[in-house]
C-alpha cells in the first residue's frame, strides 16, 4: 500500500493498481496510521504529502518489497537449476557489442549463474545499486565512492560525433571552442562529474548554443546524423556505432581526452561469489583496448 501511494501519487490512482476500492484503502492508511501511533501523511486540497515518518516508511516499502521480488526470482531460478543470479546495469554511456560473448563465456564457464541486463538505471547505476536494484553497475567518469567495491577497466578517449558534412569535419581534431556554435545532443542536461561537461565545457567556462536531451544512445545518434548537432562520447561506444549512422568521429584537442570506466559493486551482499565471478570475468574481457 505505502509503495502503491508513493508510485500513484493519490489514494485514487492507487487503490486503482492495488485493485481496492478507494474508502478499503483509506481505511487501510488509517490503520497503518493506528498501528504505529503516528500520522504517515498530511491531508491538503485531497492531495496526501508523506511526513517524516511516512518518507521513513517508504524507503523501507521499496527495500523490503526489492528483496522479496529479488528473493521470490532466485527462488524461480534455482527450481530451473540456476544456483545465482546476477544483475548488470549499464550507464548510458556503456556500449553494448560486446554482451554476446559475455553471455556465451557464462555459459561455457559459470552456467550455474543466470546474467540479467536491467532496464531503466542508465543515468543513475549507483543509485541503483545502493537501492538493490542491480549487483554490478558498469560506469564512467569519477572513481565510484568509497562505499562500492570497485575495478578499474581503463582509460577510454572521448571521441566528438558529427555527419560527415558538417562544418566541424574538416578539423583533424576539435577544441572545445569549436561546440559553442551547435547544437549539442546528449543523454539528458544533467551536468556530470569527470565526463564531458567537466573535461570540455565547464573546464573552458563555455556551453553549447543549444543542448538537446535525447535520452539514448540510438536517439543521440539519429538525431546528430540528421542535423548540424555534435554529440561527445566515449571511444569504446562511438566506434561501435559510427559507421552505422553514417557519422565521423574527431578527437578532442591535440591531445586528447579520455575518461575512466569502472565496473562496481556493493562490498555487502548475498550472492558475492557470483557477482565476483561476473566482474572478474568482465574484467578479463578487456573491453576498452584504446
Amino acid at each position: 500500500m505505502i509503495r502503491a501511494l508513493e508510485v500513484a501519487g493519490s489514494v485514487s490512482a492507487a487503490a486503482v493498481a492495488l485493485q481496492v476500492s478507494q474508502s478499503a484503502l483509506s481505511h487501510r492508511i488509517r490503520e497503518a496510521e493506528r498501528l504505529l501511533d503516528t500520522p504517515l501523511y498530511s491531508r491538503q486540497n485531497k492531495k496526501l504529502t508523506a511526513t517524516p515518518a511516512g518518507l521513513r516508511v517508504q524507503f523501507a516499502a521499496r527495500s523490503v518489497l526489492a528483496e522479496l521480488e529479488r528473493t521470490e526470482q532466485d527462488v524461480a531460478y534455482m527450481s530451473g537449476g540456476v544456483t545465482a543470479r546476477v544483475r548488470l546495469g549499464l550507464e548510458a554511456y556503456a556500449s553494448h557489442h560486446w554482451l554476446p560473448s559475455l553471455y556465451q563465456r557464462l555459459a561455457q564457464e559459470c552456467p550455474h549463474i543466470s546474467l540479467e541486463i536491467a532496464a531503466d538505471v542508465g543515468l543513475n547505476p549507483e543509485t541503483a545499486l545502493r537501492q538493490h536494484t542491480i549487483d554490478i553497475a558498469l560506469v564512467s567518469g569519477s572513481t565510484p565512492a568509497t562505499d562500492l567495491n570497485h575495478c578499474h577497466l581503463g582509460h577510454d578517449p572521448l571521441l566528438a560525433m558529427m555527419a560527415k558534412d558538417h562544418p566541424l569535419a574538416q578539423y583533424d581534431y576539435l577544441i572545445p571552442a569549436m561546440f559553442a556554435n551547435y547544437p549539442y545532443i546528449a543523454y539528458h542536461t544533467n551536468p556530470e562529474q569527470g565526463r564531458e561537461y567537466d573535461l570540455v565545457f565547464r573546464r573552458h567556462h563555455l556551453l553549447p548554443s543549444q543542448v538537446i536531451s535525447a535520452g539514448v544512445t540510438e536517439a543521440v545518434l539519429a538525431l546528430v546524423g540528421a542535423s548540424k548537432g555534435v554529440t561527445i562520447l566515449p571511444a569504446w561506444t562511438a566506434l561501435a556505432h559510427a559507421q552505422q549512422y553514417d557519422l565521423i568521429t574527431r578527437p578532442i584537442g591535440a591531445e586528447g581526452l579520455s575518461i575512466n570506466w569502472y565496473l562496481a559493486g556493493l562490498h555487502q551482499v548475498a550472492n558475492r561469489e557470483a557477482i565476483e565471478t561476473v566482474m572478474a570475468l568482465i574484467e578479463k574481457m578487456s573491453l576498452i583496448k584504446h
